[in-house]
């Protein structure tokens, strides 16, 4: 190999080495890169308080017991429950700025960011600023919120910023045992019928057999009835259960009223609530088909 060629392979190789400290600066990235645990990891009985406070909105989820609500709603616990495992998942960041040039430009500023507190009682465990995403999958920016230096968090943690009071409620409106059921109840618009359960299966209040196979398969809607979301202020005062479109009720034994819901039809769901009044519920069509089938389709075929 003669010496202009060596020339050349040393200059490849400065360029390369040149490019690659440039990576690493520009990511923010080094093998022995600053790091600090800024978001603690608490476990779901260190804190009774957990709010999100922007600009745009404050969800804030509080805990009395063992329940907990979000701005006054009932909670998910699921959902609370995962918040607070990616905590216990949550690793020390990296530094990735020490001034407060870049806290706008990241979104951890005041009037930008996502402040994270942790509460107990009165004691303050944990105050954040959280900003946008970073260049890294499952990523944000984040400061304490009474330092200046900003910090690149990684972990699932991350994805709870952003959600909405109706992302945290608790969608369940339904969970009941199809071996409970004594007795269905259904009015779907003009049709009304009721399915009764005996010795040799279902039947008709009427006394026709029911197809025992398709109704097992409808109280199989019952075990778990979530919600598709709710209704805003708006549409639960426009949502009308004076005259439902449908209803359902689901008798136990003996004869204690297990479930009583009002449907209200829209344009491609139902508005629902519970006879007793409370929270409106948003189901999709299609489920409430499920749950209220045709009468048709329960109809036992002769001689089967």
């Amino acid at each position: 190999m003669n010496p202009k060629q060596l020339k050349l392979i040393a200059i490849a190789l400065a360029v390369a080495l040149s490019l690659w400290g440039l990576s690493e600066l520009l990511s923010g990235r080094s093998d022995d890169a600053e790091t600090a645990l800024v978001i603690p990891a608490l476990q779901i009985t260190d804190v009774d308080t957990v709010a999100f406070v922007s600009e745009t909105d404050t969800v804030v989820l509080a805990r009395s017991g063992d329940e907990w609500t979000v701005n006054g709603f009932r909670a998910s616990f699921e959902e609370v429950d995962e918040f607070f495992a990616a905590l216990s998942d949550s690793s020390e960041a990296e530094l990735v700025a020490t001034g407060t040039t870049v806290h706008q430009r990241m979104e951890v500023d005041e009037e930008s960011g996502t402040q994270l507190r942790l509460v107990d009682g009165s004691m303050v465990l944990s105050h954040t600023v959280i900003g946008k995403a970073g260049r890294r999958y499952n990523s944000r920016y984040v400061r304490l919120a009474d330092s200046d230096p900003v910090y690149l968090y990684v972990g699932p943690m991350s994805r709870f910023v952003s959600r909405e009071v109706d992302d945290w409620r608790d969608k369940r409106i339904l969970d009941i045992e199809p071996d409970s059921i004594e007795m269905v109840a259904v009015q779907r618009g003009g049709e009304r019928y009721t399915l009764m359960r005996g010795p040799q299966g279902w039947t008709f209040a009427t006394g026709s057999p029911a197809d025992s196979a398709a109704v097992s398969r409808v109280l199989s809607q019952y075990v778990s009835v979530d919600a598709s979301g709710f209704a805003s202020e708006a549409q639960a005062d426009s949502a009308d259960f004076t005259g439902p479109d449908r209803t359902v009720t689901l008798v136990g034994q003996p004869g204690d009223t297990l479930a009583s819901l009002l449907f209200d039809s829209t344009a491609s769901a139902f508005w629902v609530q519970k006879r007793s009044g409370g929270t409106i519920y948003r189901i999709l069509q299609w489920k409430a088909n499920q749950m209220m089938p045709a009468e048709s389709t329960l109809v036992a075929e002769q001689g089967g």
